[in-house]
């Protein structure tokens, strides 16, 4: 995986050395109610940092000036050039842009390695998360009903939620980002 840089942020993968900023941002999630990290400790936390290292579908956001890694930005080859995408921004450094700066970059470069389509799946009731989406110019595309779960309840049953579908397409993204780009 290329490193992006934006204006404040460095795209790169994961490195051992992250392990630190990482557990700070999951552990965050513990109990997070759109997307949690149950029972994360210190110690097992290692496994998520092992999935992330090396795969080129995470990319480690880290802050240009600082070398901090704040978040993490995931996206996943799929059938017919689609890439899906997801983000985690670090509650201390939300509200400051981050995440739509990173996202916006790997939507690019997505589509300049011959993506056709983008999506996302959020939890509808995360507006935060639905409102980044459509800021970076993704489309909702659909509204599924109790479609996945990520958690069981203390009986062992699955915690159903919902999920809306946001989605773009190359030709959605603006003359101005990507103006080498060849069109339909």
């Amino acid at each position: 995986m290329a490193e992006i840089r934006t204006r404040r942020l460095l795209l790169r993968p994961f490195r051992e050395a992250d392990y630190d900023d990482l557990y700070e941002f999951l552990a965050q999630l513990r109990d997070d109610e759109f997307e949690g990290y149950p029972g994360i400790t210190y110690e097992n936390g290692r496994e998520h940092l092992k999935y992330r290292v090396g795969s080129a579908e995470f990319h480690a956001v880290e802050l240009a000036d600082t070398g901090k890694v704040i978040g993490n930005i995931y996206c996943g080859v799929r059938d017919f050039a689609a890439r899906e995408v997801g983000y985690i921004v670090n509650r201390d450094y939300r509200g400051r842009g981050y995440a739509g700066e990173a996202l916006s970059a790997v939507i690019e470069r997505a589509f300049r390695d011959g993506a056709h389509r983008v999506f996302a799946e959020c939890d509808p009731r995360n507006v935060c998360s639905w409102r980044l989406l459509e800021k970076v110019g993704m489309r909702r595309e659909a509204h599924f009903r109790q479609n996945l779960w990520f958690r069981r309840d203390a009986g062992g049953a699955p915690i159903w939620k919902d999920t809306h579908v946001y989605a773009m397409l190359k030709d959605d993204l603006p003359p101005q980002i990507a103006p080498d780009m060849p069109r339909k």
